[in-house]
């Protein structure tokens, strides 16, 4: 196994430092020559670790407020958020972590296996300026989420794309030792890394936001089905295979976008047409066949339950 440089610490890394977090416990392992740190400026550090450890290792860490891309290049454990459950990594897993507090957890390692990390870490002030916390809106590319909201912390893994474990790998191999070289070829990686992720979740935003769209005008289409054709038997069934869309997502699509449910809806629409029927003289049972009730007794009862009353006085009326 190649040997990255001995362990260096930067001065003024702010409150984003990985070493502050993790140091302590690198020192007491003895693992300070397999580390390496690099203060990036403006906000921006890298951490490498490439280790094998000879036993299982747990590591008790608390760091300060900041936001983190950890890539598992190698490596098997478990990372958690005090309060929070395990999260599963193994070689490819990306973790996401962001906190606004000082927040404490366990990292458990697997013993014999090689371990290297590739940790970047961002302080929320540089984020701020890139539009805020992107990463609190995950969806269903995430493969787990063991944040700790009560904690403000939030962490979640998943498999890494394979632009990003390319970065990762670039980050890794750098072979720049000229320092502000180095410097300027990691930060313009670490960059692109933050790119690749906050690309990821507006991507997933904007999946969800066509689903929504999608699902607004299956809505409507299903109301443009119940107000064309009232004398039908419709059923959320199939209304639902109609439109093209399950049953589950297309109830909770209605109510959120008419304010009733597709019942109440479908109620309300036949007995206003029903009204409107014997207003021009058609009678009860024309009336009840054609706005979709096939019981006269069902028909008389709803209606006077819309309106207050029965169909034959609105008819005798005119």
């Amino acid at each position: 196994m190649d040997e990255q440089p001995a362990m260096t610490v930067p001065p003024e890394l702010g409150y984003a430092d990985w070493l502050t977090a993790v140091a302590p416990a690198v020192r007491t392992l003895g693992w300070e020559r397999h580390m390496h740190v690099d203060n990036l400026g403006e906000g921006v550090s890298i951490a490498l670790l490439d280790v094998l450890p000879p036993e299982d290792v747990e590591l008790v860490v608390e760091g300060p407020p900041t936001f983190s891309i950890s890539i598992f290049l190698e490596g098997e454990g478990t990372v958690s958020i005090d309060g929070g459950q395990p999260l599963v990594v193994t070689p490819g897993t990306v973790v996401i972590c962001s906190t606004d507090q000082i927040v404490s957890g366990v990292d458990v390692l697997r013993g014999g296996v090689r371990l290297r990390i590739v940790d970047v870490r961002f302080e929320p002030s540089l984020l701020a300026d890139l539009g805020g916390p992107l990463w609190r809106h995950y969806g269903g590319r995430l493969l787990v989420d063991r944040s700790v909201p009560e904690s403000g912390a939030v962490m979640v893994g998943f498999p890494a794309p394979p632009a990003l474990l390319q970065v990762a790998q670039h980050i890794s191999g750098c072979l720049y030792r000229r320092a502000d070289v180095r410097r300027l070829y990691l930060r313009a990686k670490a960059l692109e890394m933050l790119a690749i992720v906050m690309g990821l979740f507006l991507e997933t935003d904007a999946s969800a936001a066509g689903r929504g769209e999608r699902a607004q005008r299956k809505v409507e289409e299903a109301q443009r089905l119940i107000e064309g054709r009232l004398h039908e038997p419709w059923t959320i069934a199939r209304l639902s295979r109609e439109v093209g869309l399950n049953e589950k997502s297309l109830k909770s699509a209605f109510r959120a976008q008419v304010g009733q449910s597709i019942h109440t809806y479908l109620t309300q629409v036949r007995v206003e047409a029903a009204a409107n029927m014997l207003s021009t003289g058609q009678t009860v049972t024309e009336t009840a066949l054609a706005t979709g009730f096939t019981n006269l007794s069902h028909f008389s009862k709803t209606f006077r339950k819309v309106t207050g009353f029965s169909p034959s006085s609105l008819n005798r009326r005119r």
